[in-house]
């Protein structure tokens, strides 16, 4: 390889590097907030800067790599509750039967974990019914990000946002009633 090319290849070493520090704690709690799991969040994180290390994006100006970025972790984010919904869904049908809880059981810290994990549950359910820009918005904004950042992330005007947040809020709140 001439020295151009294995200058080229050592700025976008660099740029990816710089990309990878700046980004990687942000979409690890971006992908935290739709799976629930530090551990799958760090997996999905590591996954969106894999593909970014070998796209196009790269060349892009900072903004857009962002936007590209938390787009590929929301998706990948939710590809993985899909999973893990399917996962579960084929471990509860092969149980034959659940065993009830002990009166021991339903008491105490170990009770007030399980109303939370049903809550996040439901939040999560709740959300996976709405349509994929109202749910990208909602959980951008609600993980602070502004609508210059939502608008970019999702591909739309920013004042679009506005809209999409308020449907994506009243679907929620109507599919979050539903299911309680």
């Amino acid at each position: 390889m001439d020295a151009t090319g294995a200058t080229g290849a050592a700025v976008t070493n660099d740029r990816f590097a710089d990309v990878f520090r700046r980004r990687y704690a942000e979409l690890v709690r971006l992908a935290a907030r739709v799976t629930g799991d530090a551990m799958e969040a760090e997996d999905v994180a590591q996954e969106a800067l894999t593909r970014l290390s070998t796209h196009q994006v790269l060349d892009r100006p900072d903004d857009e790599i962002a936007a590209w970025l938390r787009r590929i972790t929301i998706n990948a984010s939710f590809n993985r509750l899909r999973s893990r919904s399917r996962s579960t869904d084929r471990m509860q049908r092969s149980a034959a039967a659940e065993r009830p809880l002990r009166d021991a059981d339903r008491t105490g810290p170990q009770l007030a974990q399980v109303v939370r994990a049903e809550e996040r549950a439901l939040v999560r359910a709740a959300l996976a019914q709405l349509p994929e820009r109202q749910r990208t918005c909602l959980l951008l904004r609600h993980s602070g990000y502004r609508y210059t950042e939502i608008a970019a992330a999702v591909g739309i005007a920013t004042g679009s946002v506005g809209v999409l947040l308020t449907r994506g809020e009243q679907a929620f709140r109507r599919h979050y009633e539903e299911m309680q």
